[in-house]
């Protein structure tokens, strides 16, 4: 069975914590799971300033990983800090949230819609979705205007919240398919999927599944082209 690490890019154990009850708990008997967070940095990433802070400490760790005998790595951040560069030093399968929750939206719906933190994460999200090249899928972006670590602390009102937008872009937006957009929402999509009657999609807990499975029948990134291992060079 695999062992797989999963990183929070941020130092708040309160997302720490909520990120490793959701994964030991859908984790199979057999996998050896270990739930860290980066050393140094911000306490939530919110911003791209927020995420190049973090986006050394987070290399670090995943060149460790691979030192240590890991099969997969989850980078738990919906922003998916680093991803590239981490796939790029990586000889085992890195998985960021927002890439591959977005990836399984596809599979359960024909339009999905993303519920963020803040207002200004908008923006961010519609950029991502052009980069990674789903326009056509995408129903709309709505946020709940509450910070990281307020979401991890707070799940009453996440949830309250959560099902009042939730219907918005469901009756409003023609949303299939809702993604949780934060790694601090893992845990609360039962109660919104049943309130909405659509898929709300768990970023932690899908991509923890994915990782574990992928390990387990040993499929990794290829290494020949996009994330193809930099050349040594001097650094001053």
């Amino acid at each position: 069975m695999p062992k797989i690490l999963v990183i929070n890019p941020n130092t708040s154990d309160a997302v720490t914590s909520r990120i490793a009850g959701v994964v030991q708990r859908i984790a199979h008997a057999g996998t050896e799971v270990i739930v860290t967070q980066i050393p140094h940095g911000p306490e939530a990433l919110e911003s791209y300033y927020d995420e190049s802070i973090a986006a050394p400490y987070l290399i670090e760790a995943v060149r460790e990983a691979n030192a240590d005998g890991y099969d997969a790595i989850v980078i738990a951040a919906f922003c998916d800090p680093a991803i590239e560069a981490a796939k790029e030093v990586s000889g085992i399968a890195v998985f960021s949230l927002e890439e591959t929750t977005l990836a399984v939206a596809l599979l359960m719906g024909n339009r999905f819609s993303i519920l963020t933190e803040k207002k200004h994460k908008v923006s961010v999200k519609q950029q991502h979705v052009r980069k990674l090249g789903l326009e056509s899928r995408f129903a709309s972006v709505r946020p709940l205007d509450m910070g990281v670590t307020e979401i991890a602390c707070e799940p009453d009102r996440v949830r309250e919240r959560g099902i009042a937008i939730g219907r918005q872009m469901v009756e409003e937006d023609g949303a299939e398919v809702i993604v949780m957009g934060c790694a601090s929402m893992a845990g609360y999509s039962a109660a919104m999927e049943a309130a909405l009657h659509v898929p709300v999609l768990d970023p932690v807990s899908i991509t923890f599944k994915v990782a574990e499975a992928l390990a387990e029948l040993g499929i990794r990134h290829s290494k020949i082209g996009l994330y193809a291992t930099p050349a040594p060079k001097a650094v001053r």
